[in-house]
């Protein structure tokens, strides 16, 4: 698999190995970096699908840049700091993969590899928690609309409930939005 890359290092040697090394590997580095503050404009304007991350750089550190970008794309960090304080951070930064300095080359393809596919996982679970989040949410206000019907006007629960899925079907409208009308009705 091949990635377009933002790659953010502060040394110019460095930097300029390690995107040889990636386009020798098939990956295409769409934007280099010598700080953080440049890695976030460059992640914006060039939308690629994994950035790699010094720790140590000017204006804005590696993991401070992770912390802002982790959530839209894969991070992989790349240093020479190991120390379990700068694992941590970058852990609770939302980083995928962490390669300590000196790396191997053959390193780098399985980290690249587990970084994506761990972001891919990631999403899904997140988005899989907002909608049973927003499924939770909708079922409290239908049996919050449920218990006014039961409370105004004096129906059974199960009348109650068959009164919210009729409206929901006569008026071609989602049951939770039946129920948004009866408690904002009775509010």
């Amino acid at each position: 698999m091949s990635y377009r890359i933002v790659l953010a290092e502060d040394e110019p040697l460095a930097r300029r190995d390690l995107a040889e090394l990636l386009a020798e590997m098939g990956h295409q580095v769409v934007a280099q970096a010598r700080d953080g503050r440049a890695a976030l404009a460059l992640v914006e304007e060039e939308d690629p699908d994994l950035v790699i991350l010094d720790v140590m750089m000017p204006q804005l550190d590696g993991i401070e840049t992770a912390r802002r970008i982790a959530r839209e794309r894969p991070v992989v960090i790349i240093t020479a700091l190991t120390d379990p304080t700068t694992v941590s951070r970058a852990q609770e930064a939302g980083v995928m993969a962490y390669l300590g300095k000196p790396f191997r080359e053959q390193d780098i393809g399985p980290a690249l590899q587990l970084a994506v596919s761990h972001f891919l996982t990631h999403a899904a679970l997140s988005e899989r928690v907002k909608r049973l989040t927003e499924q939770l949410e909708a079922r409290k206000l239908v049996d919050r609309a449920r218990a006014l019907l039961i409370q105004h006007e004096g129906l059974p629960e199960s009348e109650a409930y068959r009164r919210l899925q009729q409206l929901s079907m006569e008026r071609n409208l989602p049951m939770v939005r039946i129920a948004e009308a009866v408690v904002a009705a009775f509010s």
